[in-house]
Order: structure tokens, then sequence, then C-alpha cells
């Protein structure tokens, strides 16, 4: 089997179980769109995973009769290579094996198969991957992006939620799609941000170049669009449908896919949001008057103290920090109490 970027055997399982991290995650994603040969791979490994499933399955019911059932669905040959393959692996492993915890659409034997694969980072992370197109696509803390493993129609979709900054490549006979809720981003070839946690009431899209036109539907079933040029940004208030178009700030709006946070007259409500996903933390504020304040400063791959530190030095605010821990004493949340 191919090694490339020391995919193994032990990884692809490790991908169907949902148990690599986000940064994993996507290296395996990266491996199989690289090549037919990997794609088909990846294919034969999901099908001898259901294989499995289905003889687990077997085992725990009627065996005989359920085992006959299976042997008409699976060929000779994949029963045989699913034996010799279970044997090899089952050594190194010994865990459960489930089904791809992506979604696999099987195509007709004649045809590529159509993966829909997952990105996702976890709270605090920040990653990117690769679209099939040569899209580059920057995904910020506890985001998600679904996507397929080829674009094989007219257009290029993909679902997101959370925020990313997408690099896309040009294509003007096959637009890209980003959709999020009842919404939607379509453009040819450009690069934007857009914030669209489900969590959240609003949508806000920034563009760095080209042009984009965002799509949304009322809950009444109506539905608007709105083309913006460089240097703006939508905004999108889910409850009420309105939308507002103003001026943007780009280095603030994209500052996270680099490490960075940027604050120019920030309020500080914005900015607790902006370091609850950098820093997988929760504030709590005892004084609401605090909410008046606003910040100005730059701080390039730095921890949050020294954030609040800024905070406490310019407006007088201060900051008690609780950690939560697992049995291992490893932080898993912090709460940030301002008082």
């Amino acid at each position: 089997m191919e090694q490339k970027k020391n995919i193994n055997e032990l990884d692809l399982f490790r991908y169907m179980n949902n148990e690599l991290s986000g940064q994993e995650y996507i290296e395996v994603e990266e491996w199989i769109n690289a090549s037919e040969e990997n794609r088909k791979i990846a294919k034969d490994y999901y099908e001898l995973s259901f294989a499995v499933t289905s003889l687990q399955f077997i085992k725990r019911s009627a065996p005989q009769k359920a085992l006959e059932n299976v042997n008409k669905q699976i060929k000779e040959k994949q029963f045989r290579k699913l034996y010799l393959f279970v044997q090899r692996v089952a050594v190194i492993l010994l865990l459960p094996l489930l089904t791809l915890s992506g979604f696999l659409l099987l195509q007709p034997r004649e045809k590529t198969p159509v993966f829909y694969l997952e990105a996702r980072m976890t709270p605090g992370m920040i990653g990117s991957t690769v679209l099939p197109d040569g899209t580059k696509v920057w995904l910020n803390s506890s985001s998600y992006l679904r996507y397929p493993n080829l674009f094989s129609g007219q257009t290029r979709e993909v679902t997101l939620d959370g925020e990313a900054y997408f690099k896309v490549t040009e294509n003007t006979k096959k637009p890209f799609i980003v959709h999020s809720g009842n919404s939607s981003v379509k453009v040819l070839g450009t690069e934007f941000n857009m914030d669209a946690y489900s969590s959240n009431g609003f949508i806000a899209t920034t563009l760095v170049n080209g042009s984009i036109q965002f799509n949304y539907q009322n809950e009444d079933d109506t539905s608007g669009s709105v083309v913006i040029e460089p240097n703006e940004q939508i905004y999108f208030d889910k409850k009420t449908s309105q939308t507002q178009v103003s001026e943007a700030y780009v280095p603030k709006d994209i500052a996270w896919k680099n490490g960075q946070i940027i604050l120019k007259e920030t309020p500080l409500s914005e900015i607790l949001w902006i370091l609850s996903k950098r820093f997988n933390v929760e504030f709590t504020i005892k004084d609401p008057a605090f909410y008046k304040h606003s910040f100005t400063g730059v701080f390039t791959n730095q921890q949050i103290e020294r954030v609040l530190e800024h905070f406490k030095r310019s407006s007088g605010i201060r900051y008690k920090i609780n950690h939560e821990l697992d049995q291992d004493g490893e932080i898993t949340k912090s709460q940030i109490e301002l008082y």
C-alpha cells in the first residue's frame, strides 16, 4: 500500500472510527484526494469495514442464516480480501471496526464513488485543508466543513458550520457555493471569510477580492440576494432576515487564520467572542458596564493572559481564571471571570 504522507492501515481505520485529531483527519483527507488510486483504496476500506460490521452483527444474531444473506451481497473475491486483511489488522488494532463517520455514496461500479468528507476543528484549534479543485480552506476553532472528494456536477458545493477563510480556485463554468443554514455564498474565484456558526444569530461574510453573491431565505420562504465588493462585509441577522453591508477592516476579520488577534476599537462583547473561539474558554462578566469598553491592539501567537493583561492595564478590568481538569489532570475547559 502506498505510504504517501505516512498514511497507513491504522490511520484509515482510526479515520473510519472518528478517532483522529483535526490535523490528522485533514492529512488523511488530503491523501484520499491526492489520486484516483488513493480514492479506490479508501473505497475498498469502507466496503471492508461495512462487511466487518455485518459480520459482527451476524455473530450477535442468527449466525448461519444471516451469514448466507451477507455472502450473497459480498463477492467471493471481496470476502477473501476481507478475511486476509482483518487477520492482519486485528493484530495491531484490537478496536471495534465502525463504518466511515463521514457519508459515502456508492455510485454504480463503473463510476468513481463520491465520498462526503468532514473536516472538523476542535475547540481552540485552527487548521486548513485543500479541496479537490485546489481551493484552500482555513477553518477556525469549533468549525465544520462538509465536502465531496470530487466535484462531479455543474457546481462545487460545500457546507459550513463555523468560520472559514476560502481561497477559491477560479472556474467560471462551475460556481463555488458555500451553504450555511438557509443562506449561501456563490462565487467563481475569489477570497473571502465567512463567520457562520449555527449557534450564533448572525452570519458575517467579508470579501477580500473578487465578487460574491450572498443568498438567503426568509422564514416565509421568500428569498433575497446581495452582491458585495472587495473590502465590504455583509451582516445577516438570522432572526429578522435583515442584511447590512458595510466597509470591512479586512486584516481584523481574517487575522485568526494566521494566529493573530487584531483589535481596532473593538467592543468587549466582540472580543470575548473572538477569545472564546480562539482559546476554548467561557467568560463571566460581573459588571455589565464593562461592555461599554472597546480596545485596540495586535496579538500574534500570544497566550490569553497577555490579552487579559492588556484589558487590565488599559481599563482596570481584572480577571480570574478557573480551569476544569479531567481525570489525568489535563485542562478541558477554562472559565474566566471579569470583575
